[in-house]
């Protein structure tokens, strides 16, 4: 014979929906794309064009850079208010 599995008393289940973490955001889901698809993109150009260095310094050296700081200073930017947050 098998016993049947315990079953959680309520303050167990209540303790645990407190620890349910939310989704990603879609503010920080476009943040998380555009980091990866800037990094791979690089690397892609870098792959691609190995024998142009002036355009590796002017793209790794000089642009990318702002804008990972474009994109951090986006990122710490308060969200608009929603009205329809509960």
């Amino acid at each position: 014979m098998t016993k049947p599995p315990p079953t959680a008393s309520e303050s167990e289940a209540t303790l645990s929906s407190a620890f349910k973490f939310s989704a990603l955001t879609a503010r920080s889901l476009v943040g998380v794309g555009v980091v990866v698809l800037l990094t791979v993109g690089s690397l892609a150009l870098a792959w691609r064009l190995p024998d142009m260095t002036l355009l590796h310094f002017l793209w790794v050296a000089q642009a990318v850079p702002v804008l990972y700081l474009l994109l951090a200073w986006w990122g710490i930017q308060p969200s608009p208010m929603n009205d329809d947050a509960d």
